[in-house]
């Protein structure tokens, strides 16, 4: 696979004064994305064909895109533009057989906001093979060609060998803002990684022991807090990462951008040859209490709603004001500063003591117990009570 800049390159060798269509070229794609990423054209009825190898015989299996984006969203709460923008990336990938239209993404935001699980839950239903690295190993290791082998050997194991189907997969570099040895956020790549990662996130011919692929068609995604990349951001928006005068018009509005740009990445500590192989950065909304509420309460894999309904099974009555524990449980999570991670750990530990009672009860078929829980069950995981009462016939 030839980069974009080769490309360039080669044409312009050959044909004289073709800026003009190689501009228009790029305006197309950017039309074309835009025209994806609009909800009105992405929230039609729509599926598209996929080839699924299956015991030596080509299976082919519709997908329809809606049902897949209600279906995340569903389980994912409050990052419907994030999940429709990823989604639509993966099935253009996946779609196109020219590698010059594949993009690879940079997801930002605060730890535990679904950054990892959007990219999860969208590669299982699109049937799309994908690995999960941490980038901080790397880094701490000093590894160079042999981490990229690796990432590319497991992709490949993902698929149970298949090279096939993991050139078209996508490997996931978790936490590539982790902190390096001197303490410095956001550059944890700015050399060995990120100079390893370069020529297979444009495309390059690979041979492991495995077997030999090409990463043109795999999609790379970026996963990072990167707090030096927000506080990039706010300088460029209130005019501090501004040097000197324009009176060009797209630099002025690109300096207003509240989105984050390529340049909030570079002066944070990415190699800026890094960053020109991302195409899209998505950032994720961080948790508030509205949030946070909506989760416990909506979410299709509630953690809470998962143990009232395991207590449910085994005859467990509860009683409780839904609407306090809830609020409690909210708050505390805010509190810790991780996202519905936090959610997750309060919801285990305010169970854990109700479950050890219940298993070292005597418990017989005749029997069910009412559990009440208090409001401060979020605070103290021994605020309950248990009773064991007969069931009447």
């Amino acid at each position: 696979m030839h980069c974009y800049n080769s490309i360039g390159k080669e044409y312009l060798g050959e044909v004289k004064n073709s800026i003009e269509t190689i501009k228009t070229l790029l305006n197309m794609h950017d039309k074309k994305q835009k025209e994806f990423l609009s909800d009105e054209h992405f929230l039609k009825e729509r599926s598209y064909e996929k080839s699924v190898p299956k015991n030596k015989e080509i299976k082919s299996t519709k997908i329809n895109i809606k049902d897949i984006y209600k279906e995340v969203s569903s389980n994912i709460i409050d990052q419907n533009e994030q999940i429709r923008n990823i989604l639509s990336v993966l099935v253009r990938n996946n779609m196109t057989n020219n590698p010059f239209f594949k993009s690879n993404m940079f997801l930002i935001g605060g730890t535990g906001n679904g950054k990892t699980e959007t990219i999860k839950q969208i590669a299982k239903r699109l049937n799309i093979p994908y690995v999960l690295e941490d980038s901080s190993k790397y880094t701490q290791e000093g590894y160079v060609g042999e981490s990229v082998e690796n990432a590319i050997i497991k992709l490949i194991d993902a698929c149970n060998g298949d090279i096939s189907k993991a050139k078209r997969g996508i490997i996931i570099f978790d936490e590539i803002d982790k902190k390096t040895d001197n303490g410095d956020k956001c550059k944890v790549s700015t050399s060995s990684v990120q100079d390893s990662l370069l020529k297979i996130i444009e495309g390059t011919v690979i041979h492991t022991i495995k077997g030999t692929i090409n990463t043109e068609f795999i999609t790379f995604v970026f996963i990072g807090a990167c707090e030096n990349t927000f506080e990039e951001r706010r300088k460029r928006l209130s005019g501090k990462g501004k040097i000197g005068f324009s009176n060009d018009d797209n630099t002025d509005n690109e300096f207003k951008n509240n989105s984050f740009i390529s340049q909030d990445l570079i002066n944070s500590g990415f190699k800026s040859e890094f960053v020109g192989r991302i195409d899209i950065i998505q950032e994720f909304n961080e948790m508030d209490i509205n949030m946070a509420t909506k989760i416990i309460n909506e979410s299709k894999i509630s953690i809470f709603d998962f143990y009232i309904e395991e207590l449910k099974k085994i005859r467990v009555n509860i009683i409780m004001d839904r609407e306090k524990v809830v609020q409690n449980i909210a708050k505390r999570a805010i509190s810790l500063g991780i996202g519905a991670r936090g959610i997750r750990q309060i919801v285990v530990d305010m169970f854990k003591n109700i479950y050890s009672q219940i298993l070292i009860e005597d418990f017989t078929i005749s029997e069910r117990y009412d559990l009440y829980i208090s409001e401060n069950l979020v605070y103290n995981n021994n605020d309950f009570t248990l009773c064991k009462k007969k069931i009447q016939n």
